[in-house]
């Protein structure tokens, strides 16, 4: 009689034992790139989202007008202008913009001027009334907003009262996001005159 050999239960278990560590182990590393795949989309999601806020920033600032006094606004955590925009919601042409922060959001609040606003001196714009707010950003530690300084004959004019009169050489935006760092937006306003 010829003996037929096979796996002994030792060789059984054994067996099971490796695949199943081989099986734990590949398991472990799919979890691993599906968690990194996520973290690595969601960072491309926010910088991508952050490109495009920078961009509209840049536009709709840099054609920032000074048609009266108080036409231009800036604190420290927030800034309002006036400029032509291209449609938006129910809106397009010259429309008052406001970039604030709000908790840790920035939002941009939009407000139609009517006649009589726009020609005369600064009334509060009706914010939100026409064109809801938008969020731009969430997640935001910190946001800040400068007027950067025109030059004059002794220096640097240190006179915010000066805003109000004419459009500073441009404006500075920082923001810090959680987990994220970006530089700072400087944009230059094409409707800026130098006094001399």
């Amino acid at each position: 009689m010829r003996r037929e050999a096979g796996m002994t239960l030792v060789e059984v278990m054994i067996s099971a034992v490796v695949l199943s560590l081989v099986m734990l182990a590949l398991s472990a590393s799919l979890r691993t790139f599906a968690t990194t795949y996520t973290a690595v989309e969601q960072s491309a999601d926010r910088t991508a989202r952050l490109r495009e806020v920078t961009y509209f920033l840049r536009h709709v600032l840099r054609e920032a007008y000074l048609p009266h006094r108080g036409a231009f606004h800036v604190s420290d955590n927030e800034i309002s202008w006036l400029a032509p925009i291209d449609r938006v919601g129910a809106a397009g042409g010259v429309t008052w913009l406001r970039l604030r922060r709000a908790g840790d959001t920035v939002m941009l609040d939009f407000a139609i001027p009517d006649t009589e606003t726009a020609e005369k001196a600064r009334t509060d714009p009706a914010w939100g009334d026409v064109i809801p707010s938008q969020v731009l950003l969430g997640n935001v530690r910190r946001f800040q907003v400068k007027a950067i300084k025109a030059p004059s004959r002794n220096g640097y004019n240190d006179d915010d009262e000066a805003l109000n009169d004419r459009l500073p050489p441009g404006v500075r935006l920082e923001w810090e996001l959680e987990g994220m760092s970006w530089p700072p937006l400087i944009v230059a306003f094409d409707d800026y005159e130098m006094v001399r």
